[in-house]
């Protein structure tokens, strides 16, 4: 079995098979420790003040509500993940709180900022030739940005900076996804399914890179269902689930 997340079947394994940059190597499944994610601790000096809220917002599409009269706000500084069943409305509710989605009734408020969001389907973002220029044509529309090659280290893409993003693996387009609306420090950040095809490495590098955003003042929203993620890095977790969004 081919697998990134090897937390519930490494106990039926009698050998795990790790196969990094060409390099293959055999363990016994008994002793072997996979890389774990760290709790990102806080060491924000950010002004913690209310930067997105929703007001008994209603939002679905075409009339048709998916989740309904939800209040909820959240601070720079603060990481919230939303959390539930698939079809539930978290992908409803961060495309809401984007701005991409008009509600079907009630009120959404954003401070102004650059607003960073990602989609569960990350081809969706990656047009141009290279990595690499997937970043910098974020960084060309920000001020006082890190240059392209700090974003492509922290998520580990330097080797593959040059290659054409559609030719990537599934986890690599999704960390090349990650740096192209994360490059430019986003005052919001939405991040819908984020780890998906990561393995444990990548998945500790992207608590790492958003531990950092959290810290310098950045809102951050999570919709996930990866337990591990939850617990390195949210604040607060939001159950959204038949209709309603509870804190």
């Amino acid at each position: 079995m081919s697998e990134h997340r090897l937390d519930q079947l490494r106990p039926l394994a009698r050998t795990v098979v790790v196969v990094d940059a060409g390099r293959v190597e055999t363990h016994d499944a008994s002793v072997w420790e996979a890389p774990r994610i760290e709790v990102a601790k806080h060491s924000s000096t950010a002004d913690r003040a209310e930067a997105w809220s929703l007001h008994e917002v209603t939002a679905g599409f075409a009339g048709c509500p998916v989740v309904g009269s939800v209040n909820l706000s959240g601070d720079g500084g603060e990481v919230i993940a939303l959390s539930g069943p698939n079809g539930g409305g978290k992908t409803t509710l961060l495309r809401t709180i984007a701005g991409m989605l008009r509600p079907l009734s009630g009120k959404v408020e954003r401070r102004p900022g650059r607003i960073a969001y990602l989609p569960q389907n990350p081809g969706a973002l990656l047009h141009r030739p290279t990595v690499r220029s997937e970043v910098e044509l974020t960084l060309q529309r920000a001020r006082d940005a890190e240059p392209a090659d700090a974003i492509l280290q922290a998520l580990g893409l330097l080797e593959v900076a040059g290659r054409y993003p559609r030719d990537l693996s599934s986890g690599e387009r999704q960390r090349a996804a990650l740096a192209a609306v994360l490059a430019g420090k986003p005052s919001l950040v939405l991040l819908d399914e984020p780890t998906r095809g990561m393995d444990a490495g990548a998945r500790a590098a992207l608590v790492s890179l958003v531990a950092r955003l959290r810290d310098a003042g950045a809102a951050v929203i999570l919709a996930t269902h990866d337990v591990a993620l939850i617990g390195s890095l949210a604040d607060q977790v939001v159950q959204v689930c038949g209709g309603r969004a509870v804190a």
